[in-house]
């Protein structure tokens, strides 16, 4: 049966539309199925990206947390507030708010001041927490939306990166209001709302949840776990792919959540999964939900081949891009790093960080376009390459073409009269390496600098 085309797609050039689905590059692979690390191999990687992350000076953007000290110095924090989140760092723009309003110097002056940086003390006890909600990680503790330009609404200076429920943190700092903490956590530091934060009593519990055993990876977009009239706290959590949800042993399971209410859901069709919520008193405690078995997810990690990285990273096109998280999305890093969060390769989520101090084995573009594509040549599909402030990965090659997926502003194209007119995309979608930047100057193959082989 012919299936009958309703509306074809919108592609960049070169794009065709059997492109679009991830089979076509899968059955060019020879050896799709086969494992490019093994379990033990892929801890000893992740080991590897934790030292020389550490040696290149990014240690707080991919943080062994269980190693972090018990106190620290007032000298210490401003020293690890000063990337972003210092005073000196407040940025000195006009900046404009998501009704395009300029934001006023009474605003700017509170938000300094929220940051409370005549509050910290000269030794600093860290408390130890755990996010109960996907959040938003910021420079400085305001919700206010801080854009360089009154149109560019969808990129905010002030926007860090998302951390998912379940997310330790270590808490070292809070707003004056204290409606806010600056966190460290394994690949971020900044701004969290308190209200989103559970205290743990100690480490321990944090990490006994953290390092279970037995747990679902979620492998689709994004997924939610059950609505539950009956206890909000574990209705409609949201988690994206990457993201790591404990379950609980089959014993354990009960009738239905809560118990003994003829209403209330039972797990028949679902996961029993543990979630982090705050108690009475803001502490933390866990609480069991609900996931359908109908979502996209993985009992434990995918297997780490060339299939699966194709597979999840077409899970994810056309959707929006989101500016470190914006938009509950992701923009170019964070599709890498959550794409290989699913096969447990941890990499940082910024592009440099993941150029620079990511393990693996880095090969440099240089010289002519037929230099450039030899080193293309010797790529495999799945492995990244980045250029500056981006990063793609690569698809494989169609004869002569070779193809990259990602999270991008767009392209550009001549006209006739020889000027650059620019593509907006601003989503994930497939690109020939050819094809011009947006801004015109070279195309994305001129613009590559290092591909990396993540093994």
């Amino acid at each position: 049966m012919i299936k009958k085309v309703m509306q074809l797609p919108v592609c960049a050039p070169k794009v065709e539309e059997c492109m679009l689905k991830p089979e076509y590059w899968i059955e060019k692979i020879d050896d799709a199925e086969k494992l490019i690390l093994s379990d033990q191999e892929i801890i000893k990687f992740n080991k590897k990206s934790f030292r020389k992350m550490k040696s290149k000076g990014f240690k707080e953007w991919l943080y062994d947390l269980k190693t972090y000290p018990e106190i620290i110095t007032r000298e210490e924090l401003l020293h690890t507030m000063k990337t972003y989140s210092s005073e000196d760092g407040f940025t000195h723009k006009s900046c404009y708010d998501t009704h395009a309003r300029k934001i006023s110097e009474t605003v700017r002056k509170e938000v300094l001041n929220q940051a409370n940086f005549d509050g910290i003390p000269d030794e600093i006890r860290v408390e130890w927490g755990m996010l109960i909600k996907r959040e938003n990680v910021r420079t400085f503790p305001t919700e206010t939306l801080f854009a360089e330009e009154p149109k560019f609404i969808d990129f905010d200076l002030f926007q860090l990166t998302t951390l998912p429920t379940g997310s330790p943190v270590v808490i070292l700092h809070q707003s004056k209001n204290g409606n806010w903490y600056y966190i460290q956590s394994i690949i971020y530091k900044g701004w969290i709302k308190r209200e989103n934060i559970a205290l743990a009593k100690n480490k321990k519990e944090v990490f006994d949840y953290v390092n279970s055993d037995k747990f679902l990876i979620v492998t689709g977009s994004k997924i939610e776990t059950e609505p539950n009239p009956f206890i909000k706290q574990i209705s409609n959590i949201l988690f994206q792919m990457g993201d790591k949800i404990p379950l609980i042993e089959f014993d354990q399971i009960p009738e239905s959540i809560p118990l003994n209410n003829l209403h209330a859901q039972s797990p028949q069709g679902c996961y029993v999964v543990k979630i982090p919520v705050k108690d009475k008193k803001g502490y933390l405690e866990f609480k069991l939900a609900l996931v359908a078995r109908s979502n996209d997810v993985c009992e434990g990690y995918l297997p780490y081949t060339r299939g699966n990285i194709i597979e999840q990273a077409f899970k994810l096109l056309g959707e929006r891009y989101g500016w470190n998280g914006m938009f509950k999305r992701r923009d170019c890093a964070q599709l890498v790093m959550n794409i290989y969060q699913t096969m447990n390769i941890i990499l940082p989520g910024y592009t440099r960080m993941q150029e620079e101090g990511a393990a693996g084995i880095s090969v440099r573009f240089s010289g002519s376009i037929k230099r450039r594509e030899s080193v293309l040549n010797k790529l495999q599909p799945g492995e990244i390459i980045h250029l500056k402030g981006h990063v793609v990965m690569y698809l494989g090659n169609a004869g002569k073409n070779h193809y990259i997926i990602h999270a991008g502003s767009g392209y550009g194209i001549k006209s006739e009269d020889g000027k650059t007119k620019p593509i907006t995309v601003h989503g994930v979608f497939i690109s020939e390496v050819h094809q011009l930047l947006m801004s015109g100057e070279k195309s994305y193959l001129e613009a590559f600098t290092t591909a990396q082989k993540l093994q």
